[in-house]
Parts: C-alpha cells; structure tokens; sequence
C-alpha cells in the first residue's frame, strides 16, 4: 500500500483532532435557529425566519454582518415522524445568558467559556452541542406539534449569533445546495465543537461558564 503525502497529511490531522478532543462544527440535520428565535439587526430584535439575505446582524466576534444566504429545513411536518433525539431542546430564560426562554436544535453549537478549551486564538471559549444541554436542570426536549422549521443564517465568516437577548449560536458559513446558491462545502474555520458526552461531562462538573458579553454588544443588543 502506497501512502502519500496527502494521506499522511490527512492521518495528522484527524490525530491532532483526538487529541484535542475537538470536531469540527458542521452544520448536518439537527442545526438551525428554531423559527421564532430572535436575533439582533440595526432596527431591534428580529425572529430568524423574518430575515431576508442583505440583512445585517449582530454577531459576537464582528459587530453587524450582512446575511449572505439563507438555509431553512424542516424540523417537524405531519407528513413525517420526528425521533425525539431531533426534538429542540427547551433552554429557560437565564440559563444561557438568555433573557427569554430558546429552543434550541440538538446539533447547534451553543458558545460557552471553559478553562479547558482554547479556541484558535487562545481564548477560553468552546462550542457544546445543544444536545448536552440536556443535563442542565429546567432543560427538557420539545415534541412540535404543528409543523416547524430551522433557519440557518449564512455570512462570509463562521459567526456566533445574540439570540433570545444574550446567548450566543453558531452560523456556519459552509452549507449546502439547498441554499440556492453556490454550495461551499468544508470544515469550520473559526470554531470547534466538543463532542456531546464530553460537554455533557463539562456541563456536569461545573467547568463551563456563560459566555461574559461585552456591555457594548448587550447596549446594541438592548
């Protein structure tokens, strides 16, 4: 068996990924802004669903980005079952900075700080999946019972999101073709995200945090 430079490239890298225990954040089924979160534009607050692409919106590492695109998926639809490991997880006001109840989809990366972690410029902060944060106490899974959808918000950049009035969600900038536009395709370039059972364990013992928001960001967020 002949390996090559890039097959030893590619060996490298997943190894360097175990070892970190990190994986990329991917946007898969389970990802998207429950239809009625509300996110930040120069105007107020705005539900997801109410955007259109050229919009601008509050994010946390770049002010006021303008949406590129759109993806929106089914979470629910009576014309097909949903396995409740899909249901969104209802998080209460408070829990995550959020000043209104969220729902969040159990493949969303939800930024949190943990002494831990180190994202790529060192800082102290990390991506759960919502998923885990079926451990937090108020957490509980949300069977839809009239038909709902994800929205994705899509920018130049991998973005985390003010939603709900201070927690912080991942908008990958990689998606795919049902965007309506040319698919990009890859892994995240800013963030990475921690394996559920391991932020599950994280989330347990204490070791993550709300993110801290800056007073200029909660005054336009206001």
């Amino acid at each position: 068996m002949v390996v090559t430079l890039r097959d030893k490239a590619r060996l490298a890298m997943a190894a360097k990924r175990r070892q970190a225990n990190l994986q990329p954040v991917v946007t898969t089924t389970g990802c998207g802004f429950v239809a009625g979160t509300r996110v930040v534009t120069p105007g107020g607050w705005a539900t997801v669903e109410s955007l259109h692409v050229g919009d601008e919106v509050l994010t946390f590492d770049a002010g006021f980005q303008r949406v590129t695109a759109l993806v929106t998926t089914p979470i629910f639809s009576h014309s097909f079952a949903t396995p409740r490991q899909l249901w969104p997880v209802f998080v209460p006001a408070g829990a995550l900075e959020n000043r209104h109840d969220l729902l969040v989809q159990p493949g969303e990366g939800v930024l949190v700080e943990s002494p831990s972690v180190r994202d790529k410029w060192g800082d102290p902060y990390a991506v759960i999946p919502g998923a885990a944060l079926d451990v937090l106490d108020g957490t509980h899974r949300i069977e839809p019972a009239t038909p709902l959808n994800a929205v994705l918000p899509v920018f130049a950049e991998d973005q985390m999101l003010f939603v709900n009035g201070g927690a912080l969600l991942f908008s990958q900038c990689i998606w795919g073709v049902h965007a309506s536009v040319q698919p990009r395709f890859g892994r995240a370039a800013n963030y990475n995200m921690v394996p559920v059972q391991t932020a599950m364990t994280m989330l347990e013992n204490g070791t993550v945090r709300n993110v801290t928001v800056k007073p200029e960001m909660m005054l336009a967020a206001a």
